[in-house]
C-alpha cells in the first residue's frame, strides 16, 4: 500500500517544525555546581583536591602557619574551640583522616595550655612549650601512631611570651621573654636544646633585650620582633653582636633574602606602616610598601610586595580607596614591574592582607581584604609570577579567620578558614 506523497511532506514538515521548536525551547544549561569552605565561595571548575570540614567551632589561630608532620604526609592545624587550643592532623585519601595530636589539658600540654609549637625538620617530632602556673615546660611530642611524649627541659619564672624554632634535626631553640611586670620578675633568654641521646641545655649569650626570634635559614641571624619595651633587633651568631634594626615593636618577619630581611610595621617610632628591607651587611633600612603587610622574597632575591603606589606614605588615608596592585623589583636596582589586580581596596585593608610564595613553582597567593559594594569581602587569589595573570580562587565575606599556604614541594595551596560555626581545610590547585 503506497501513503500518498503530500502525506509524507507534511509528516517530514511537522517533524522539522518539531525539531525547531525543541531547538528553540532547549533547557537552559545549569549553573555550575559551587562549593564552599567555611566562609567563602570556591571559584567553579577550580581543581579542588580535598575538602574537609573541621569541627564545628574550630577557629583558627591567626597567625599559626600549617605544621607539616611525617614526612609532608600530614597537615597539623592548630586552632581553638570554646577557648582550648587544639592541634588536629589530618591526612590519608582527601585528608578525611583526621586526629587529636596536641591540645590544652591534654596531649602535648597534660598540665597547661599550649604557648609555642614547633614541627621538626623530618616532621616526626613536635615541640610543645606548655604554659603552667610559674613556668614553661617544653615538651616533646612524637606524632607517629600518637607515640607517646617526653619532657626535655622546663624554665621557672613567669614569662611573657615563648618562641620555639628547629635549627637542625636535633637541635631546637627556645627563647623565653621575661616579663617584668609580674612578681617576681622573670629573666628572659635564648637556649639551645640538644636532644639527640642525652638532653642538654646551652644558654646563648645575647648583647640585646630578648624578645621573639626569628632565624634565618642557614641560622646565622635572629631577627628580634620587639614588643612595647623592647625594641626590634639583629643578632649575628657569629659574632654575638646585636643591633637596632627599628625604633619600636613589634615587627612581624616576612622573610629572608640572602642578604636582606623583609618585615612589617603597623607604624610608630617615626617610621611609617608598611613593609621594609633592612640590608643586613649594610645595616640601612627601607619603605618598599606603604600601608602593606604582605610581601616574599623568590628565589631570586626578588622583591614581590602587595601594595598600591596611590598611597602616599606622608598622607595616609587607612580608609581611601585605592587598587591592590603586586610590585616586583630587586633591592638596588630602579626597575619595578607593577601590575594591577583591578581589587577595590584601602590602605587599612593591605595591612590586614596575607602573602605566600610558592619557591619552586613561582606562584603568589593573597589573602586580600577588598571594598565591595557588599561590604568587606576576603579574597583570595594567586599570581603567576612568569605568567603576570591573577586568578580568584574563593571570595566571601570578611568574618573569622583565614589562613593561607603552599603545601611543600607542590604547586597545592592550603586554605583554612572558621567562623566559630562552621570551618573548613581545602587543598586547591591555581589555574595557570
Amino acid at each position: 500500500m503506497h501513503r500518498p506523497v503530500l502525506s509524507l511532506l507534511a509528516l517530514t514538515t511537522l517533524l522539522a517544525l518539531g525539531a525547531g521548536a525543541c531547538a528553540t525551547h532547549k533547557q537552559p544549561p545549569k549553573p555550575p555546581v559551587v562549593q564552599h569552605t567555611g566562609t567563602m565561595d570556591l571559584t567553579p571548575g577550580i581543581t579542588i583536591n580535598a575538602l574537609v570540614e573541621t569541627r564545628p567551632g574550630f577557629i583558627p589561630v591567626a597567625g599559626q602557619r600549617p605544621l607539616w608532620l611525617r614526612g609532608g604526609k600530614e597537615i597539623a592545624l592548630t586552632g581553638t574551640i570554646q577557648g582550648r587550643t587544639e592541634v588536629l592532623g589530618f591526612s590519608g585519601v582527601g585528608l578525611k583522616t583526621s586526629r587529636l595530636i596536641a591540645a590544652d589539658g591534654g596531649p602535648g600540654a597534660p598540665h597547661g595550655k599550649i604557648v609555642g609549637l614547633a614541627a621538626s625538620p623530618d616532621g616526626m617530632t613536635l615541640a610543645v612549650a606548655e604554659a603552667e602556673p610559674g613556668r614553661i615546660e617544653i615538651v616533646l611530642r612524637y606524632v607517629i601512631s600518637n607515640g607517646g611524649q617526653n619532657s626535655v627541659a622546663s624554665f621557672d619564672g613567669n614569662f611573657h611570651a615563648v618562641s620555639l624554632n628547629w635549627l637542625a634535626p636535633n637541635t631546637l631553640a627556645v627563647t623565653v621573654v621575661g616579663d617584668p611586670a609580674a612578681a617576681p620578675p622573670a629573666n628572659g633568654g635564648l637556649y639551645l636544646l640538644h636532644v639527640a641521646g642525652a638532653v642538654t641545655v646551652e644558654q646563648v649569650k645575647l648583647s640585646c633585650p630578648v624578645s621573639l626570634l626569628s632565624f634565618s635559614a642557614d641560622a646565622r641571624y635572629a631577627a628580634g620582633h620587639g614588643d612595647e619595651r623592647t625594641p626590634p633587633s639583629l643578632f649575628d651568631s657569629r659574632n654575638g653582636h646585636c643591633r637596632r634594626i627599628a625604633s619600636e615593636g613589634p615587627i612581624r618577619v616576612l622573610g629572608w633574602g640572602s642578604r636582606a630581611l623583609l618585615y612589617s610595621t603597623p607604624g610608630g617610632g617615626g617610621q611609617s606602616p608598611g613593609v621594609y628591607l633592612y640590608d643586613l651587611l649594610s645595616g640601612q633600612t627601607n619603605l618598599i610598601a606603604a600601608s602593606s603587610s604582605a610581601a616574599a622574597f623568590t628565589r631570586t632575591d626578588a622583591v614581590m610586595a602587595l601594595g598600591s603606589l596611590d598611597i602616599n606614605p606622608a598622607n595616609i588615608q587607612p580608609d581611601q580607596r585605592v587598587t591592590a596592585q603586586i610590585a616586583s623589583f630587586i633591592p638596588g636596582q630602579a626597575t619595578k614591574v607593577v601590575n594591577s589586580l583591578g581589587i577595590p581596596t584601602t590602605p587599612a585593608m593591605l595591612m590586614a592582607s596575607t602573602l605566600s610564595y610558592s619557591q619552586g613553582f613561582g606562584e603568589l597567593a593573597l589573602e586580600l581584604y577588598a571594598s565591595r559594594p557588599e561590604g568587606p569581602t576576603r579574597e583570595i587569589v594567586t599570581f603567576s609570577v612568569l605568567g603576570r595573570k591573577a586568578f580568584l580562587l574563593a571570595h566571601g565575606p570578611a568574618r573569622g579567620e583565614a589562613l593561607i599556604a603552599w603545601w611543600p614541594g607542590t604547586n597545592h595551596l592550603v586554605i583554612f578558614d572558621g567562623d566559630g560555626v562552621t570551618g573548613a581545610l581545602a587543598i586547591v590547585t591555581p589555574e595557570r
